[in-house]
């Protein structure tokens, strides 16, 4: 029968003490450079070396679980954000407990619940609103929470987003340079939700000093929208449509052909979250670009060091996103 393989394999194989294995196994990175990290680790994968969880619960007092409290698991921006958190958490002795709110506050609220029952030494939250008193369980918990994506005001947890206000600027910039007289902005319920609010704010500054008129429609599950675009097509203006995020421009881009109303040739459109069809398409699609996965990866290492730390500094961390300019205004 083979011998059990304990830390002090792993130690002597990988030319490391005892003492700095322990610390590896329950994520504490400090002062560990990224070589004795990967050499541990390979040779963590090259014995089969499987930590006794409970154990290291027991003794560190905690449960090395981590939830992530996601809004809507259902669009592609959330499975690349998926990645870079379960990839970074990989090589690490936590484990993640994902959990969907389907974007139903209240059922965020129970996800939460379940979290913390769960004894989760931590919490990637993607909030559903920006009010904190939504939050106070946790709150009052002083769990270790890092937001993405979006965050509360006033902002209590660090986040970790895209820039938006910014990127929206850059969108606005361009509408004027194609001049446009119109921007028909299409999302999901906006209020509350501190992307869309920021993307929102950052393309009415960009155009405050100008005649572009700016007018919103809210994306709804009974179709009254599309009514309400068709209305705004009428009109004579040169109108671009900006869709806030890639669900919502998908949806656009259907209805648009259904119409056979053509792009850029009747209406300009342009998109937020940007993927791999957007460049597919004829006329291949002006979009913005987030990082989604860069985001994941950073918050999970964020929640990470303010576990060890035992520290919740409040910033936020804007990933750039990017601008591609293609065919479609």
């Amino acid at each position: 029968m083979n011998k059990k393989v304990t830390i002090v394999d792993i130690a002597r194989e990988s030319g490391v003490s005892k003492t700095t294995i322990s610390r590896f196994l329950n994520g504490k990175f400090d002062n560990m450079s990224a070589n004795t990290r990967s050499r541990i680790e390979a040779t963590i994968a090259r014995l089969d070396y499987h930590p006794n969880r409970q154990a290291q619960s027991l003794k560190a007092r905690r449960s090395f679980l981590i939830g992530v409290a996601i809004a809507d698991i259902s669009n592609m921006y959330t499975s690349r954000l998926l990645k870079g958190i379960g990839d970074y958490f990989q090589s690490t002795p936590y484990q993640v407990l994902i959990m969907d709110a389907d974007n139903d506050s209240t059922r965020e609220a129970s996800n939460l619940e379940k979290m913390m029952t769960e004894q989760v030494d931590g919490v990637i939250l993607q909030p559903l609103t920006n009010h904190p008193s939504h939050y106070q369980n946790i709150i009052d918990a002083q769990l270790p929470v890092v937001q993405v994506d979006r965050y509360t005001h006033p902002v209590i947890w660090p986040a970790i987003v895209s820039d938006n206000y910014q990127k929206s600027r850059e969108v606005a910039n361009l509408l004027k340079q194609s001049n446009y007289e119109q921007v028909v902005v299409l999302s999901n319920h906006i209020h509350g939700i501190s992307s869309r609010m920021n993307r929102l704010k950052g393309l009415a500054d960009a155009l405050a000093t100008t005649t572009i008129k700016i007018s919103q429609i809210e994306i709804t599950s009974d179709r009254h929208w599309e009514g309400q675009l068709l209305s705004y097509l009428k009109c004579t203006k040169k109108t671009a449509i900006f869709a806030l995020n890639g669900h919502v421009l998908w949806s656009t881009i259907r209805f648009l052909q259904t119409q056979k109303i053509l792009i850029p040739d009747q209406v300009g459109i342009i998109g937020y979250d940007d993927d791999q069809y957007a460049d597919m398409l004829t006329p291949a699609i002006t979009a913005v670009s987030q990082n989604p996965q860069e985001i994941g990866r950073v918050a999970a290492d964020t929640l990470i060091q303010n576990i060890e730390r035992d520290q919740f500094p409040a910033d936020i961390v804007r990933i750039p996103a990017f601008l591609h300019i293609r065919d479609s205004l």
